[in-house]
């Protein structure tokens, strides 16, 4: 329903935050990730969000980053884990921590998050185990050159090379080699470069 909310931060708290937009406060619920990297009280702030409807509740949940907000909503794909647990569980890890412990197999790691018992945490390995690996080569490539996250041209390209069939992992390994290279000014040139490397 929204994508994102950006406002004033009226209140942070390690479980939610208030945004004033023109006098009218919005509450989300927020995971200690996010917590940590918000600004101080009064600043300008952005938040992306999921809204969680059901007959007797309408709430939002606010993330510091769409990355957050996708690994949320991959553990609200699984049985059993509804949006508070899932935001229990990315204020116990982050959200590099919580995939890394996923494809390790770690199941001690998952069980120390309060909420997370040893059937649940299978659960998340079984299911989740493998699905994060395009973010993780995203996120080590990033890292490893220093690059930021792609721009709203570099998206239509992933979402161009996705369109001609090319799974997500190799289209975003492309999209990772050519980012170093940079200094695009037009969707075709870039995605003629990305066909070059996958």
């Amino acid at each position: 329903m929204f994508e994102y909310i950006q406002g004033i931060l009226e209140t942070k708290s390690p479980t939610y935050t208030v945004l004033d937009i023109q006098g009218l406060g919005y509450r989300l619920s927020t995971s200690l990730s996010t917590f940590e990297k918000l600004p101080a009280v009064g600043d300008k702030v952005k938040l992306f969000v999921y809204t969680h409807v059901r007959e007797d509740q309408f709430n939002l949940f606010g993330f510091w980053d769409t990355r957050e907000r996708d690994v949320f909503l991959a553990l609200l794909s699984i049985s059993g884990i509804g949006p508070k647990l899932a935001q229990t569980i990315l204020s116990g890890l982050t959200p590099d921590e919580l995939i890394a412990a996923i494809e390790q197999k770690d199941e001690k790691r998952l069980n120390s998050i309060s909420g997370v018992g040893k059937k649940t945490a299978q659960r998340l390995i079984i299911e989740l185990k493998g699905k994060f690996e395009s973010e993780m080569i995203m996120a080590a490539a990033e890292k490893e050159t220093g690059l930021p996250p792609m721009n709203s041209m570099e998206k239509e390209a992933l979402m161009a090379l996705l369109a001609l069939g090319y799974k997500k992992p190799v289209a975003e390994r492309a999209m990772a080699r050519i980012k170093k290279k940079g200094g695009y000014t037009t969707l075709e040139a870039l995605l003629k470069d990305a066909l070059q490397v996958v």
